[in-house]
């Protein structure tokens, strides 16, 4: 069972350096497309990380990327999920 455990983390680490890789690449054939965090957390989740490992891996945390992410809602002026005044 150790074995199995091992490898496990190994490939866990695997896919996430591999994540990293292809972002880099991606930045620079493209750099206006991934000149934001949330962009950039936007394309690893793309690629099938998790949203806490695609934070970690573009260069932040998840509560820093989550709070991004609500700014960029509240910006929009979405009501949130209520209703509006009738």
């Amino acid at each position: 069972m150790p074995q199995e455990q091992s490898e496990t983390v190994w490939l866990s680490v695997i896919g996430k350096s591999l994540a990293y890789l292809c972002l880099e690449q991606a930045k620079k054939l493209d750099p206006k497309k991934f000149d934001t965090v949330a962009k950039k957390v936007d394309f690893l989740k793309g690629m099938g990380l998790p949203k806490d490992a695609a934070a970690y891996v573009a260069g932040s945390t998840p509560a820093s990327v989550a709070e991004l992410a609500r700014q960029q809602r509240a910006k929009k002026g979405g009501t949130g999920g209520k209703k509006g005044k009738k």
